[in-house]
């Protein structure tokens, strides 16, 4: 599921194209694919609206929409499993995947695109309405405002960190990643955290994110793609998300693969000892 760092890499690939088009008209071939309103009216609603601005919430891309009668409308895209964006020529031939579609004034039209049929889309007047109950941005929140997070939270670090209420964007990838550069286990209690250890997992979601996004985020597959079509590159700096069984590249112990809070779960056992860890090389 693409998280933060590919939802980012989406929104910068996309502005150069989008900003200051206009929606002539849209497509909907999956109708579930649109969650509000219905698809018929999604249709008619965005219709003449011009993409005035493109910003990510979470793992969520927020189009601002403004119509010439100054109204303002927001288009909120979850891309879920497998949803992805491309840019074509409207005259080219969509394939069987692409089930929304955005005619623009320049006769190019956005698809979207998702086999998988799980992304989601919401036209509405207050991006609140979707994403008002996230927690906040972890490349925009300070040390201070980390340390506070903890204060009333319990439970175990890895769950915790792929709780959007508790901190946006970041998915199993890059909690796994981030565990591993803190030197903190999966299954940690958050509130056993020293100050010290917090800090360090403060720098090291930091240090992931910003590496990531900076590379086009991560394909393990073939399910994400760039609006480019060139693949994520932060897969070749992967240190433990689908390592499994192979050496740890700071102590050299295997890696090892089990199950929290239902997701996979990559750690070094030695790195990332239950025990506390007062200091870091």
């Amino acid at each position: 599921m693409p998280e933060l760092p590919e939802v980012e890499t989406a929104v910068r690939d996309l502005r150069p194209h989008l900003l200051g088009r206009t929606i002539t008209g849209a497509t909907v071939r999956w109708k579930r694919t649109v969650a509000i309103p219905s698809a018929t009216a999604f249709v008619k609603q965005i219709r003449g609206y011009k993409i005035t601005a493109l910003t990510r919430r979470g793992k969520h891309l927020v189009f601002h929409l403004h119509s010439k009668s100054k109204d303002r409308k927001y288009l909120l895209v979850h891309l879920r499993m497998t949803g992805g964006f491309c840019i074509d020529e409207q005259r080219i031939r969509r394939d069987k995947h692409m089930h929304v579609c955005f005619q623009l004034d320049n006769g190019l039209e956005l698809r979207f695109r998702d086999p998988r049929k799980f992304g989601r889309m919401w036209l509405v007047d207050d991006p609140d309405q979707v994403v008002g109950k996230l927690g906040p941005e972890p490349l925009d929140i300070s040390l201070r405002e980390f340390h506070r997070l903890f204060e009333t939270r319990r439970g175990n670090l890895k769950p915790l960190l792929l709780n959007q209420t508790f901190i946006a964007g970041i998915g199993n990838i890059y909690a796994d990643e981030s565990l591993w550069y803190a030197r903190l286990h999966p299954l940690r209690r958050a509130e056993s955290l020293t100050q010290d250890e917090r800090a360090r997992l403060y720098r090291a979601i930091r240090k992931v994110l910003t590496g990531a996004i900076a590379v086009g985020g991560t394909s393990i597959d073939v399910m994400y793609k760039r609006v480019n079509g060139m693949s994520g590159r932060f897969v070749e700096s992967l240190r433990v998300f689908d390592q499994e069984e192979r050496p740890c590249r700071r102590c050299g112990t295997v890696i090892e693969k089990t199950v929290v809070g239902q997701r996979g779960t990559h750690f070094c056992p030695t790195c990332q000892s239950v025990r506390l860890l007062k200091s870091i090389t």
